[in-house]
């Protein structure tokens, strides 16, 4: 690392630990303005290898009406989810108004009508009831909440969610359960995170070549059942636990 990246570094960190996450919603927040193409290019990345690990995952979750994304960008999780099931109500949020914005209109290009974006926040979740999901998600956005909100943020997707909490983040055992900061992200324990909750975490490793650099060393799909979901009789498709380190088998 040259002494121009480790100086940026330094000064993220500082002022994350300052402002917490006020600083990283900013960054966020306008985003599109720093990096013109990034909602655009956001909604045109649905085609990482990744999403269909994430996509399979929660579909394990069947039988599905209304499934959330916090952090959606333009939506090309939803894209994805909506397509191969157009019954099924796909509510996106994310802080950045021009990507839903222009998820918003592209899924309306696209006649896709089982899709709807809204910006909001993920400690501010109290437009939706309580249990109004079968699934709650993330993808690569809990690494950009500070250890200031991260207990806030994983309350209010607990209290939404029904059936399970699916997060694709960055997860180490090694890490504390509110979060390590690992140059401009937070690496954190989810499984002793939810454990504070009473709730256990079951992780898989995302392939290396699936999604390289640090998403494949610290990259995992996370999956939180309710206890109504514990209980339930066997879905479709049973989820496959697998210990972490364990790699998850790329889908044909």
């Amino acid at each position: 690392m040259n002494l121009r990246v480790e100086l940026y570094h330094n000064l993220r960190h500082s002022l994350q630990i300052l402002f917490g996450t006020r600083f990283n919603e900013l960054v966020w927040r306008f985003r599109h303005i720093y990096k013109r193409d990034w909602a655009e290019e956001s909604i045109r990345s649905f085609s990482h290898p990744h999403r269909q690990l994430l996509v399979r995952k929660i579909l394990s979750n069947k039988p599905l009406t209304r499934v959330l994304e916090i952090g959606c960008a333009s939506g090309p999780n939803l894209y994805m989810l909506a397509r191969r099931f157009p019954n099924v109500h796909c509510v996106g949020i994310d802080i950045n108004p021009e990507a839903i914005r222009q998820g918003t209109e592209f899924f309306r290009k696209q006649k896709i009508n089982n899709v709807s974006l809204h910006v909001g926040k993920a400690d501010d979740l109290e437009r939706f009831p309580d249990e109004s999901f079968d699934v709650v998600f993330t993808d690569a956005v809990l690494m950009y909440v500070c250890p200031d909100k991260i207990k806030k943020v994983a309350t209010e997707i607990m209290r939404v969610s029904r059936k399970a909490i699916i997060l694709a983040e960055h997860c180490s055992i090694d890490a504390n359960a509110l979060g390590t900061y690992q140059e401009k992200w937070w690496l954190r324990d989810y499984l002793k995170l939810f454990q504070s909750f009473g709730l256990r975490a079951n992780v898989a490793k995302i392939p290396p070549e699936i999604w390289g650099g640090n998403w494949g060393r610290f990259g995992y799909i996370i999956e939180i059942k309710k206890p109504s979901a514990e209980t339930a009789k066997t879905i479709e498709e049973t989820p496959i636990y697998v210990d972490l380190g364990e790699q998850v088998p790329i889908p044909a």
